[in-house]
């Protein structure tokens, strides 16, 4: 029988600082209802320390917060060999790009959304878009020939529409770099289901499965779901508990009978994307929840993210 939370299949991410340095369109993140934080270098050691004593690795040194905020990234990525980072690039210049190159990062994802600089305001609240632009351009140059996977972001919303792998992939030049390619994401919302100009209304669990991610925010609170921006639904605390005293509490289990109860006031992070049930038929839940599992087998959700959010 599956664990209920399987740490060789979850994705790990680990979030240095929730601080944020842009406004994205969906993302407000003076509306996260947690104080500012970076998280201290001694729980990072000891996150780090747990970690490697149960073989885990860090997908993404990010949650909310840009990860380049925080003071000491450099030694904290070689704590956590195989991660990533997920950045908007603002600060990624020259000094930043070389620091991040000598260390043992796997991936960093460079969320531009757009590359159209009318649209770029709106995605990107607060960023200068030709500064930005330049400082992928010039990463991409910094980490030609080096172990590293470059992935440039593009956002599928209704207002890009007309923007695709191919043409961002050209606007960048990608051919000239081998280790970099455009990945695709939709506006997936944090803290709204409702419609919007950047995606649809949606209904259900976009994870599919409460526990497919274990995440631990930057004061320590694990929790369980990667659009948990405001850490309601936490299943444990690194600054006093392990790995493993987390996975196997009792807390697992009665999240996951809250959640096959649809019990949302034990769960108001999952009540937040089940409200819109009046505009879903439970058809549409249950094709949803089908398509995710075949996805951990077939690779179906790029091709559902462009159907969805057209």
């Amino acid at each position: 029988m599956r664990p209920i939370l399987d740490l060789r299949s979850a994705k790990v991410a680990v979030e240095l600082t929730n601080r944020c340095n842009l406004r994205c369109g969906m993302c407000p993140m003076n509306k996260l209802g947690r104080p500012d934080a970076d998280m201290p270098w001694w729980l990072v050691e000891k996150v780090a320390a747990d970690f490697k004593e149960n073989s885990l690795v860090v997908n993404w040194l990010h949650e909310m917060g840009d990860p380049l905020l925080y003071p000491r990234l450099p030694e904290a990525i070689d704590l956590f060999p195989g991660s990533s980072v997920s950045t908007n690039a603002v600060l990624l210049d020259e000094r930043m790009g070389r620091d991040l190159l000598g260390t043992s990062l796997r991936r960093i994802r460079l969320c531009v959304d757009t590359v159209n600089p009318r649209l770029y305001p709106m995605v990107r609240r607060g960023g200068r878009f030709d500064e930005v632009v330049e400082n992928i351009r010039a990463f991409l140059e910094l980490s030609k020939g080096k172990p590293i996977k470059v992935e440039i972001q593009r956002l599928i919303t209704p207002e890009t529409s007309q923007e695709s792998v191919r043409s961002i992939g050209e606007y960048f030049h990608l051919d000239r770099y081998a280790q970099a390619e455009v990945i695709e994401k939709t506006c997936e919302p944090l803290d709204t289901s409702d419609e919007t100009p950047l995606h649809q209304s949606f209904y259900g669990c976009f994870q599919g499965y409460p526990f497919n991610w274990f995440i631990v925010l930057a004061d320590g609170m694990v929790t369980h779901c990667c659009y948990d921006a405001h850490g309601q639904q936490p299943i444990g605390d690194m600054r006093t508990q392990t790995v493993r005293e987390i996975v196997e509490s009792a807390k697992i289990d009665a999240t996951m009978a809250a959640f096959k109860a649809k019990d949302w006031a034990t769960l108001p992070r999952c009540g937040e994307c089940y409200k819109n049930a009046e505009g879903r038929p439970p058809f549409y839940d249950q094709l949803i929840q089908l398509g995710y599992r075949l996805d951990r087998v077939f690779p179906i959700k790029p091709l559902a993210r462009r159907l969805i959010n057209r």
